[in-house]
């Protein structure tokens, strides 16, 4: 068994020689099986609190050298093995190497604490007093939930005892003990979480009349048969198929049955009631026969009317088409007579061609005597206008009318 630190050096027989392997952290003995040293091998430690020490500083807790890892020391293993040691529970009487405290502790001292073999108990009790303690402390579940492969809530006992306790609870009160219906002549035998459910339906129950007519001595099984005959069961008049709706119990129904003149009235206004529901089925059926022959006059009217409205789409496509055809004929007719009278233009225009040629002959001639006019009236401006300024300069006199000076 791994043990945290070292031993106490007063469970050491040579307290002198012992205290030469103390830890230097936690001041004990280290343990025979992993004493460590750092680098120089000068200073000594428990495996575990140098390792503790090492995740807070990663050096040598008295030179301080840097340290990643400890050093096992095989000869302080050695040494320490070999000394005398007690047990470390103060009342066990046994005496041995270090080398052999831990086999001792694992197998033989009845003072340590070991846990108890029952995998739901987590206690811790000494070795030597552990059948005491699984005798009548350590609680252990119910032995019928065991016997049930399938877990369910009817067939699980979640109950927690002590194996003192199993044999009290078992025969009264386990919610999976068997036991026996109450009732006088009822075989069944079931567990007790389900007795409750068996007795709501156990045919051999004693039962009262629903009606509360007093009878006494019934079980279930037989109230069926107490209703056909209980004075106080509700029962329907005989006279029902003629109408009567009167429901009395068994012992005053008798005087109702007796009273003629209300079943007659009765049984007359069903008559009549009847009749009445005949007329009204007779006026149905001729209401739906009547629907039924307005329908088909519907459907014969729209098929006319769907057969009308085919052929004047028909003649409507036709008339169309002859109108298209009319149409192209006329247009066709409009070009020809326009291409003649094109043709007739033509023949005018090549007819007249000569006759535009001697006007525009003669227009340019008129246009030719007009210029020559126009330049024979200049040229005699000029010469008369010549001829006014030679008689200013001469002092002579210009007759118009005469030509002479």
């Amino acid at each position: 068994m791994a043990r945290r630190g070292g031993f106490p050096s007063n469970k050491f027989c040579n307290k002198e020689k012992s205290e030469i392997y103390h830890c230097l952290v936690c001041f004990d003995v280290c343990m025979c099986r992993a004493p460590v040293t750092c680098h120089s091998g000068a200073h000594l430690f428990c495996l575990v609190c140098l390792a503790e020490s090492l995740q807070h500083n990663p050096s040598c807790p008295v030179c301080r050298e840097p340290l990643v890892s400890p050093v096992p020391s095989a000869f302080a293993a050695a040494q320490v093995s070999a000394l005398d040691i007690v047990c470390v529970h103060n009342q066990c009487k046994w005496k041995g190497m270090c080398g052999q405290l831990d086999s001792h502790l694992d197998t033989d001292c009845l003072h340590e604490s070991v846990k108890c073999p029952d995998n739901s108990c987590i206690a811790l009790v000494p070795r030597g007093e552990m059948a005491m303690h699984q005798q009548f402390a350590c609680l252990q579940s119910c032995p019928n939930s065991k016997s049930h492969a399938k877990r369910t809530v009817d067939n699980t006992c979640d109950v927690r005892l002590s194996r003192h306790d199993f044999v009290d609870h078992l025969e009264n009160h386990c919610k999976l003990r068997i036991i026996h219906c109450p009732h006088p002549h009822c075989d069944v035998s079931t567990m007790h979480c389900r007795m409750l459910a068996h007795v709501e339906v156990c045919p051999y129950a004693p039962v009262s009349c629903p009606r509360k007519c007093g009878a006494k001595s019934l079980v279930r099984q037989s109230l069926d048969a107490h209703r056909k005959d209980c004075l106080k069961e509700p029962i329907a008049c005989v006279h029902a198929p003629l109408g009567c709706s009167h429901v009395a119990p068994r012992s005053e129904i008798l005087l109702h049955e007796q009273d003629v003149a209300l079943h007659f009235s009765i049984a007359s206004s069903k008559a009549f009631a009847e009749q009445q529901q005949l007329y009204q089925q007779q006026i149905s059926e001729l209401k739906q026969m009547f629907e039924q022959k307005l329908h088909i006059l519907e459907m014969k009217l729209e098929e006319q009317m769907t057969l009308f409205n085919s052929r004047q789409q028909k003649q409507t496509e036709l008339m169309e088409k002859s109108l298209e055809k009319q149409a192209t004929t006329f247009k066709m007719q409009q070009q020809a007579q326009l291409s003649l009278l094109k043709e007739n233009l033509e023949e005018i225009k090549m007819s007249l061609q000569p006759l535009v040629a001697k006007a525009e002959a003669e227009a340019k001639a008129a246009e030719k005597a007009a210029e020559a006019k126009k330049k024979l009236a200049q040229a005699r401006a000029k010469e008369a206008r010549r001829r006014e300024m030679k008689e200013e300069e001469e002092g002579y006199d210009y007759d118009y009318y005469s030509g002479h000076y």
